[in-house]
């Protein structure tokens, strides 16, 4: 019980406030050179480009994973 609690506090954290275009592309940009599957090096990469106020847990690997899934799910891709 005590992992759901967790777990609904970070997606109340995370979703609640929008990432700026710039952060954005940034994480983008990150995923392109480290991959999808090294969170770790995309959210350092990505520290440096906050906008200002955001916590210090605002690029965690899992707000970066979450906010890449979002992103994937609401680009229109070519076919």
């Amino acid at each position: 019980m005590a992992s759901g609690v967790g777990k609904h506090k970070l997606l109340a954290m995370g979703p609640t406030e929008p990432w700026s275009v710039r952060e954005k592309l940034c994480l983008a940009a990150s995923v392109m050179k480290s991959g999808d599957q090294n969170w770790v090096s995309v959210s350092r990469a990505i520290k440096p480009f906050a906008e200002p106020g955001r916590s210090p847990d605002w690029f965690s690997q899992k707000h970066c994973a979450s906010q890449y899934s979002e992103l994937l799910e609401t680009t229109e891709t070519p076919k």
